[in-house]
């Protein structure tokens, strides 16, 4: 700097130079504001000032904008499926819903005035089934497209209009074991369907004819309209409202928070109204000597995990004071009989497993009993029958065996690790294949009756409160 220009700049006096300042700001700000209205037409997009204020000043400046202008803005930025879920992804969608099932495509065909927003959205792909990142039981199931159509590319025309909603979700999985028909097929098409009172209709990938034959009382119940096979279907198909997937909460549950307040105690009375079951309540107990014996169902696995001692058991449960049923369901035997025998009964006694999913067909108060084998699986026993059974409004027992009580001693010896610490035997590699293998593929278990009475004697209790 010159000595002239620091003299020049010194002239000035503090408040001269604070009035220079406002003048040269005032001005470019005009400029700036000229600039802007001259150039209004071809607009770019900036980040607004009310960006830049404080989080409850920009809440202000959006509650005050037209309440169409924001409808718009959700419609356009809602995606149409939710991934998030750990166990399945859905798809809800509103609107021009067209299904071609021959490309496995879904489309949401959007107006002209929401392409642009709407083409940011991509592509979902998936799987209708709730067993996501289950690799084994999702790799048979068909892989669908869903995504929009704008109004400019040309739509499928439709074969079909239907005036009420589809549900499309896939029987694939582990069906063929009864415990996730009902886990992840029955309960979680029950939370997606009630709602619409038989008003929906149902598109169903991999198809199985046993699947549909078994539970076909229950369709019938969820669905008054016809049943369309997904893999074989030719049309064009559109509908006002179109759901992809079906909802899960967990394993034999129903979270009311997520259902709208429907619980598994619901679930058991439209199970006791589908199949037409008599009994509503279990027997109630009065009196030292009640006349009526309660009925106990003993289930007499044929496989795996079954009691090997089923007629020495069925002896105590008499001697007890129950009428003891023994039974399993047989490979040709309708669910509905089946169902009408377990619905007899006040009590349920059974190894963990499959079989004892038959207390959905229970009368409400009844008690079931679950026997844990050797494997440290207490706490997942319980939550895939305990849980279910007090939600439904029932007693629940469970009982742990003690070591001699397991075939496994005769296999391997009393002090074989996999005897007295099943957690060494997660511990190893491919710990829970072995595990799995061990525990739950190669286990019987002959029952203490001595020590098992306690339990019986307390089931007896429980069914006179």
């Amino acid at each position: 700097m010159t000595g002239t220009q620091a003299k020049f700049f010194r002239s000035f006096s503090r408040v001269e130079l604070q009035t220079l300042s406002f003048v040269i700001f005032t001005g470019f700000f005009l400029v700036s504001v000229t600039l802007l209205v001259l150039s209004a037409g071809h607009f770019v997009p900036f980040p607004s000032l009310g960006s830049w204020l404080s989080p409850r000043a920009s809440l202000l400046t959006r509650a005050g904008e037209n309440d169409t202008n924001n409808q718009n803005v959700d419609l356009r930025s809602k995606p149409l499926c939710d991934t998030s879920d750990r166990r399945a992804d859905i798809c809800d969608m509103e609107g021009d819903i067209r299904i071609q099932a021959s490309s496995s495509s879904i489309f949401y065909v959007t107006s002209s005035i929401r392409n642009s927003a709407t083409e940011l959205q991509g592509t979902w792909k998936i799987k209708p089934h709730p067993r996501k990142g289950d690799r084994p039981a999702m790799s048979g199931v068909t892989e669908m497209s869903v995504g929009y159509l704008s109004a400019k590319q040309e739509a499928p025309k439709c074969d079909i209009n239907s005036t009420v909603p589809a549900i499309i979700f896939a029987t694939g999985g582990y069906m063929g074991n009864f415990f996730h028909e009902v886990s992840d097929s029955i309960i979680p098409l029950y939370i997606s369907s009630h709602k619409f009172d038989g008003e929906v209709q149902f598109l169903i990938s991999e198809m199985l004819p046993w699947w549909m034959a078994k539970y076909e009382l229950l369709l019938k119940k969820l669905t008054h309209h016809e049943i369309i096979n997904f893999n074989k279907d030719a049309m064009v198909r559109c509908y006002p409202r179109v759901i992809v997937g079906i909802t899960f909460h967990k394993d034999m549950g129903i979270d009311p928070a997520r259902s709208g307040g429907v619980t598994m105690f619901d679930f058991g009375r439209f199970i006791r109204s589908t199949y037409s079951l008599e009994r509503e309540t279990a027997t109630k107990l009065q009196g030292a000597n009640p006349e009526k014996r309660p009925r106990l169902l003993i289930i007499a696995r044929s496989r795996t995990r079954r009691f090997t001692n089923v007629d020495e058991i069925a002896r105590m449960v008499g001697w007890q004071g129950f009428e003891p049923v023994v039974a399993e369901m047989k490979k040709n035997q309708s669910l509905a009989e089946f169902a009408r025998l377990v619905n007899s009964c006040d009590a349920i006694l059974g190894v963990h497993g499959a079989g004892l999913t038959n207390l959905i067909f229970l009368p409400t108060n009844a008690v079931v009993i679950q026997v844990v084998p050797l494997g440290g699986m207490d706490n997942f026993c319980y939550a895939d029958y305990g849980v279910p059974t007090l939600e439904m409004k029932m007693k629940y027992l469970q009982y742990g065996i003690g070591v001699m009580e397991s075939s496994l001693v005769d296999r391997y010896g009393i002090t074989d690790p996999v005897v007295i610490n099943p957690k060494s035997v997660q511990a190893q590699k491919e710990g829970w294949r072995n595990w799995t293998l061990i525990y739950f593929f190669n286990q019987d278990v002959k029952l203490d009756v001595a020590r098992f009475s306690s339990f019986l004697t307390h089931a007896h209790e429980l069914l006179r409160e």
